[in-house]
């Protein structure tokens, strides 16, 4: 982990994050038929900002671990859905899991590179000056 002032905070919150996303993938939902376009995009999403997340907490040689972990969660979350009889396994889900995975991977590596170090020196320094 990388070195910082809340840890747990950030864990914490990331571990929040993290339930919301497994509560969410089980609870009953109105099933619309055909391709749902905002599904896809509330999966993407979801994991973009998990991987993205986690990724900035840790150092980059971690990330690949992050996103394979995540991905294993999402199929394991598509998996039991498909055993529950209000929801479905969808393999278009996962696929949206992995495209917001490497999104948020892609931007773990560039412009949000160790973001969570670097909003804690923001508050930290704006504090400091006050």
């Amino acid at each position: 982990m990388l070195p910082l002032k809340y840890p747990r905070v950030w864990l914490g919150l990331g571990w929040l994050l993290l339930i919301l996303v497994m509560a969410g993938s089980v609870v009953p939902v109105i099933v619309v038929k055909g391709f749902s376009a905002a599904d896809k995009l509330v999966h993407g999403g979801s994991y973009l900002i998990l991987v993205t997340w986690f990724a900035g907490l840790y150092r980059r040689q971690r990330h690949v671990f992050i996103a394979l972990a995540l991905f294993a969660l999402g199929l394991v979350l598509e998996v039991i859905q498909g055993q529950l009889p209000y929801r479905g396994f969808d393999p278009f889900d996962l696929l949206a899991n992995a495209v917001g995975i490497l999104l948020g991977l892609i931007l773990a590596q560039s412009v949000l590179v160790a973001w969570c170090q670097r909003l804690e020196g923001l508050f930290l320094t704006a504090n400091s000056s006050s």
